[in-house]
């Protein structure tokens, strides 16, 4: 079975759609031959990956990326000579339409993956509801075509159906993380040394882009009320994004390391003590699972998906409202604990290697066999290897 999964996400960017959509190629069984569809400012043409060279323009209310008008017939012509068998739309861009319109073209099934509330990111960062709203409409149309959607956790299930998605049509597909890349044994102190953190002056990571819709207005208090209470601490913030000049302003004391290769970004999560994720519009949170195979405890909101990948109380901690205070008290609670840390990161550890890829992964290849299935009389021979 050939699948062409349709993205506006290139693979230079490191994202969860990105680290998602990397995973599935690399664990695909061999009935599986995935092919990646995508835009760039440069073209790339490989066995997995097509990435066709495209005119590019600024995203709204993120000025320093960019999405990429697709070429229609060419995807069309690439789709028909990869012998497409199923659509796999993950995005509701420009590459989304574009999923659209080729599955239309070649009468082929599209089923489509959820990943990110574009509704809830534009209400918040145009500070305006009704375009947040305008936006739940307009996603509506590209998932209402696919024969199935597939979602990373059940807040996100609830979402839609509150939005009036069909439920039979949603399936719950929950992230996976590779504990080989994310490991406590890639825990460096020469990084802990430059970060001038100790036991006495724990690391607070956080990983992700740096922008409004993660919750990172919440920092600056958030520091003031560990320092009311005396905890010495330094905030690790790993990523890039348009809220970096303000942040940089309001905790100067914070270490800011910009965009990390993948191997960068496992090591500082090992060397970290605590991680917290405050995002209350995220649908799964991929890094929290990161931060966990890592042996580090972990703090999220009780909003969204980012807390079905965690067991409260034992893998790290869940914080039921935006309220500073409560995430003083949940930060405190660990780094003066130096036994109870430890113990989580143990219990998170162990809890991560039970979500591995390949049985994260399962659900997907299960769909498109599903959908695949009244369209499979003719044969097809292979064209598209599976990535190494």
């Amino acid at each position: 079975m050939n699948v062409a999964v349709f993205t506006d996400n290139d693979f230079d960017k490191i994202n969860g759609v990105t680290t998602t959509l990397t995973a599935a190629l690399q664990h695909a069984p061999s009935d599986v031959h995935l092919r990646i569809y995508t835009a760039a400012t440069l073209g790339v043409a490989e066995p997995h990956y097509l990435a066709l060279e495209s005119v590019g323009v600024p995203i709204p209310f993120y000025g320093e990326m960019r999405m990429y008008l697709p070429r229609l017939g060419a995807y069309v012509e690439h789709a028909r000579r990869d012998r497409i068998d199923v659509i796999h739309l993950t995005t509701p861009g420009p590459l989304g339409l574009a999923a659209m319109y080729v599955a239309r073209q070649i009468r082929r099934p599209m089923i489509g993956s959820f990943h990110t509330d574009l509704a809830a990111y534009t209400a918040l960062l145009s500070d305006s509801p009704r375009l947040g709203r305008l936006m739940g409409q307009y996603m509506r149309w590209p998932y209402s075509r696919c024969a199935r959607v597939l979602v990373p956790s059940t807040a996100t299930r609830q979402l839609m159906v509150a939005s009036k998605s069909d439920p039979e049509r949603l399936v719950v597909w929950a992230r996976g993380v590779d504990t080989d890349l994310f490991s406590p044994s890639r825990r460096s102190w020469r990084l802990r040394e430059a970060w001038r953190v100790d036991d006495r002056r724990p690391a607070i990571l956080y990983v992700g882009r740096v922008s409004r819709e993660k919750g990172l207005a919440m920092l600056e208090p958030l520091q003031r009320a560990l320092h009311g209470r005396r905890l010495e601490h330094r905030f690790i913030i790993v990523g890039q994004g348009p809220m970096l000049p303000e942040l940089r302003e309001k905790l100067p004391e914070a270490v800011f390391t910009g965009p990390l290769s993948r191997d960068a970004v496992a090591e500082a999560f090992a060397s970290a003590d605590l991680f917290v994720f405050p995002s209350r519009t995220d649908t799964a949170g991929n890094v929290v699972l990161e931060a966990q195979a890592s042996g580090v405890p972990v703090i999220v909101s009780a909003a969204g998906g980012p807390s079905e990948n965690l067991v409260a109380g034992v893998t790290g901690l869940v914080c039921a409202t935006d309220d500073v205070h409560e995430w003083a008290e949940a930060v405190v609670s660990l780094l003066h604990d130096n036994a109870r840390r430890r113990q989580l990161g143990l219990a998170a550890r162990a809890y991560a290697e039970g979500r591995t890829w390949p049985r994260a992964l399962e659900p997907l290849y299960r769909a498109y066999h599903d959908v695949s299935a009244p369209h499979s009389a003719r044969e097809h021979v292979p064209l598209l290897p599976v990535m190494p």
